[in-house]
């Protein structure tokens, strides 16, 4: 049980946490190929071997692997963000639980987005919900860091002011959701929604709405 009046901040992850992932894999899987496709007229599957290629080469390990805009930028797609994400924006969706846990907490906690997702995408998904946090923070955008380190948590103790201790994350990655945070003090859950095998003994959450329960609400 978690005590309610120590608890200051509760810090969510984004992509598999509040929105499934449907969108984000759309822009990247399916709209940046098509667009190659389409402008040097190949087959869709020729462009996503391209593209995947692309994305490989440079690496999840380097910031520009993060940015749209580069991305863009370098396929010379004659395309916004803006106008991509609309491609696609039926694919947008926000989990049940998600809603209805942030909408009961906001009135009673700091209430943060703490992601790696490119800014853009966090505000475009999360559209509806945005009147209820109080920060959103991108490793990426922010802190132009490529993962959740224990350095990004600090870093987010340090701009509000509270201690590790007085703060609850919950993500669904086990090293940048759950052991980072939780190395400098953070109470740290792992949202485990598909109830996959976790090699490593963690607080786990089936839903959202488990850490009602543990709040003792």
């Amino acid at each position: 049980m978690l005590s309610k009046t120590r608890i200051k901040v509760i810090s969510f992850d984004m992509d598999g946490t509040l929105v499934p992932t449907d969108f984000v894999d759309a822009v990247w899987l399916e709209g940046i190929p098509s667009l190659y496709a389409k402008k040097h007229k190949i087959s869709f599957e020729k462009a996503y071997e391209i593209v995947i290629r692309a994305y490989n080469e440079v690496g999840e390990h380097r910031i520009e692997w993060y940015y749209l805009d580069y991305w863009l930028k370098k396929f010379d797609l004659k395309i916004t963000k803006k106008e991509l994400f609309n491609m696609y924006k039926n694919k947008v969706k926000i989990y049940k639980d998600a809603e209805h846990v942030i909408k009961f907490l906001s009135n009673r906690y700091t209430l943060i987005v703490s992601s790696n997702a490119e800014k853009d995408f966090i505000w475009f998904q999360l559209k509806p919900l945005l009147p209820y946090f109080h920060h959103v923070f991108s490793a990426t955008s922010d802190f132009k860091e490529v993962k959740k380190s224990q350095e990004f948590y600090g870093k987010i103790c340090e701009l509000l002011k509270v201690a590790p201790e007085e703060i609850v994350h919950i993500g669904d990655h086990p090293v940048f959701d759950y052991l980072n945070p939780r190395k400098i003090g953070i109470n740290a859950f792992l949202l485990n929604r598909n109830q996959h095998k976790i090699g490593l003994k963690v607080n786990s959450l089936k839903n959202l709405k488990e850490i009602l329960d543990l709040l003792n609400f």
